[in-house]
Parts: structure tokens; sequence; C-alpha cells
């Protein structure tokens, strides 16, 4: 057997030489190479090298070169549904939100993504020749917040911001403090800045009621008594009715021995009582006054 300049390896066996070429020898080493963890080329990953399967969004040339799509704009056109028509897709950009569930694109049209599943809210992307599926949440996502006044939001650090806002003050806006909101909720409802108050007096036969306004807040004053001061009764009322003016002196006169008081026919103003004086009896047994001008006269009889 002869051997020629591009043979790589020559063994025998026996009495039989063989031989093989370096292309044989890697054809048939790449028919045995298993990929995977724990294989003889492991899965790439974020701690480990080894092999990588072109995803949405990237494209890989002939001679291996790993490219990014990155379409010159996007265009949203609306939402879609039907996994065996694709949308009439005009320019590179197009994108619609999916709304069918989960589903199996299932149209040469799709492109390169036809045979892809598909969820709710995941994107059609038009590349310019076929459809790409832009997972939900990848790409396009928030890059930054801002806020009005009173709402402060700090400046993105590490992909972060903060959010937040300042209590109000008598001069900014902000959030209400616990206690302002506790003032507020006391405050009757359809209650005024600086309204002039009035006040309404109500009686009745032993007491009186003051209803003050605003607020509608109710103070009962009693009456007087002997011992505590306080509103006249209706009761006292008549009695200092039927008093006469500047009374003073005896106001009543009860009749004694040989003393007569005649209030039914009464000399002078109304109520003055008449008062009349017995000196003698008409029997045995009756009461005879003497005044004391006349003691003289019964000494001089004795």
């Amino acid at each position: 057997m002869s051997v020629q300049n591009t043979d790589l390896l020559l063994v025998q066996r026996g009495t039989v030489p063989y031989k093989t070429t370096a292309e044989e020898l890697a054809s048939y080493s790449n028919t045995k190479i298993e990929l995977g963890d724990g294989k003889d080329v492991p899965i790439a990953s974020t701690s480990q090298l080894g092999v990588i399967k072109v995803g949405t969004n990237l494209d890989i040339s002939a001679d291996g070169t790993l490219n990014a799509v990155l379409p010159s704009g996007t265009s949203y056109e609306g939402v879609w549904s039907d996994p065996d028509t694709p949308p009439a897709a005009t320019s590179n950009g197009q994108f619609w939100i999916w709304e069918g569930g989960n589903a199996t694109l299932n149209n040469a049209l799709w492109g390169t993504a036809n045979s892809e599943s598909i969820v709710d809210n995941d994107r059609l992307l038009y590349n310019g020749t076929s459809f790409d599926i832009l997972p939900a949440g990848s790409g396009g996502g928030l890059t930054e917040i801002t806020g009005t006044s009173p709402v402060v939001v700090s400046a993105v650090v590490d992909g972060e911001q903060d959010v937040s806002m300042p209590a109000a003050t008598a001069s900014a806006d902000g959030y209400m403090p616990k206690e302002a909101f506790t003032k507020l909720d006391g405050i009757d409802p359809g209650a005024e800045v600086n309204v002039a108050p009035s006040q309404a007096f109500a009686t009745a036969a032993t007491n009186g009621t003051l209803t003050l306004t605003p607020g509608g807040d109710t103070t009962v004053i009693p009456g007087a008594t002997t011992s505590e001061a306080g509103l006249m009764t209706a009761a006292d009322k008549n009695i200092l009715d039927n008093l006469t003016s500047s009374p003073g002196g005896v106001l009543s006169i009860v009749a004694g021995d040989g003393i007569e008081v005649n209030t039914a026919q009464a000399p002078g103003s109304s109520g003055t009582p008449e008062v009349n004086v017995k000196f003698a009896g008409t029997g045995f047994d009756a009461t005879t006054l003497v005044m004391p001008a006349n003691l003289n006269l019964l000494q001089e009889l004795s």
C-alpha cells in the first residue's frame, strides 16, 4: 500500500496496514462529539465557556461572525392572534403584540419564527424578510423614571432610581402627615374658615338651652335654687309678679285675741287689710279687751 502526502495516520494490525486523512478523521470525530453538561463540549453559561445557539435578534454570518439585528426604528401596528396567517408586514421594524394565548406559529411566511411557540404579550417583530419573536418584557423596557413636584426622582445609578415625596409644609406641596389627617378628620362637614359665630337661646319651664353656630354645640343653663345661681323659673316669676312694688314692712297680719282682720272690705289700695279691736263681749265668757287708757278707771273700781 502506497502512502500519500495527505495521509495523516498509518497503523498496522497484524499484517494489514491502515491509513486515513485529516478530513476523514475530523469527520469521524465530529460525529462522536456530544454537547451538553457533562459531555465533550458544555453549553455556555454566565460562568462556563461552551457552545451557544443563535437567538432572537441575532444573526451569524457564513464566516461565523455573530451580529445583532438592530432595526432602524420600530412601529407598533396593533395586536395579532392568528398563528396560521402572519400580518401583512411591509417594512423593517414593524411589530405586533400577540393576544392569541399559548400557540405555535404555523406558516412558512413567518420565516425564522415559523414553528416557534408564542404566548400573550410577546411581540412579533418584522425584520424586513421574516418575523422574530420578542418575549414579553425583553427589550424596550423601562429605562428611566421622571416625576413632577412634589414627586422626587433620583438619578439613575446602576440601573436603579429612588422615587420619594416629602411631607407637605405651609409653603410646599407634599404628602399629608397622619397628624394633619387627624386634624382635618375632626372638622365637621361643611365647616368654613373664619365664619363669625352666632347663638340661639331656647327656654323651658325650669331651664334654658344655648346653641352655638357653626358647630351646633349646646349648653343647658339650669334654674336658680336657694343655694346656686341660675335662671329664674316660671314659678318664681309668678311669685314676683304677685308682689306689690317696693313691698317693705309687714307682709301679712294674723288675727289674735281681741283683734279682727278684715281683708274682704279693706280700705285703701287693693290688698291692704282692715284691723279692728274688740272692746267688749256680749256674753258671760266673751273676751273684753281693755285698752291701756282704761287701766286707771279699773283701779278706781277696785
